[in-house]
């Protein structure tokens, strides 16, 4: 796995590079965004782990610029940040992870590793499946999400498998466990918070009302149902502009 680390302490951007290596990854070291986003564009990269502070513009920013670029490997922050509202930016941004440094070896090597796998699988989709539920549809190789024939909008990888899962279900419940183990790995500890993150995220993207959803409905005690029924009514096309990210073609 090419992993790329963005961090302006060369010491710490160091450690974190001696760490992945050992596991048997190739590291390349960048100071600040600007040559992170170069670095990253092309590459064959798989993994970017971020620092929050950076020279130029802060690891949000650079996070969610990826996510526009179409950047589909994954995101890790390694930070000295340890506030709830910081990781919850981080996850809003399009991160897969977040790791508070000073960290366990041990700890970033596993996630790195469930990380990469997961992708791995996703690689392995055929190009173009289309998975459909009633009258939306999910594009596994574009990263899309479609209500019956209007504008796509464009999900992150984590989005995507959460999303694919539930409707992979459609009309049956879906246990908090297994979402988590879908889109975070056996690795990652089920007491967090970011399943609610990413199930709301998800919300505000597809559904008309996120706060009152018709389509990813909360089973109180158990997990989340996706619902494809067609009266669930479409999305304003106001909302869907301000939502939707240019889609790329993909090459």
């Amino acid at each position: 796995m090419h992993c790329v680390i963005v961090n302006p302490e060369l010491t710490s951007a160091k450690l974190v590079g001696f760490v992945l290596e050992e596991a048997g990854h190739t590291v390349t070291l960048c100071t600040n965004a600007d040559i992170a986003l170069r670095e990253v564009s092309g590459r064959g990269v798989n993994l970017v782990v971020l620092e929050i502070d950076l020279p130029d513009q802060d690891g949000f920013a650079l996070c969610k610029e990826l996510r526009r670029q179409r950047f589909e490997g994954a995101i890790i922050f390694v930070t000295k940040r340890h506030k709830s509202e910081e990781k919850i930016r981080a996850f809003n941004s399009g991160a897969d992870d977040f790791i508070v440094d000073p960290f366990d070896p041990l700890e970033l090597t596993a996630r790195a590793g469930s990380i990469s796998r997961r992708y791995q699988r996703a690689d392995h989709q055929a190009l173009g499946t289309i998975l459909k539920a009633g009258d939306v549809e999910l594009s596994i190789n574009t990263l899309t999400f479609r209500i019956n024939g209007q504008e796509p909008v464009v999900l992150t990888p984590t989005e995507l498998r959460l999303l694919e899962c539930l409707m992979r279900n459609s009309e049956i419940t879906v246990s908090q466990d297994t979402l988590v183990e879908r889109a975070w790995g056996d690795e990652f500890s089920k007491e967090s918070n970011l399943l609610a993150v990413y199930i709301q995220r998800l919300r505000r993207k597809i559904e008309q009302e996120p706060n009152a959803p018709e389509r990813i409905q909360t089973v109180r005690g158990i997990g989340y149902v996706f619902r494809a029924a067609q009266r669930v009514k479409a999305m304003p096309k106001s909302r869907q502009r301000s939502l939707i990210s240019p889609v790329q073609p993909v090459v």
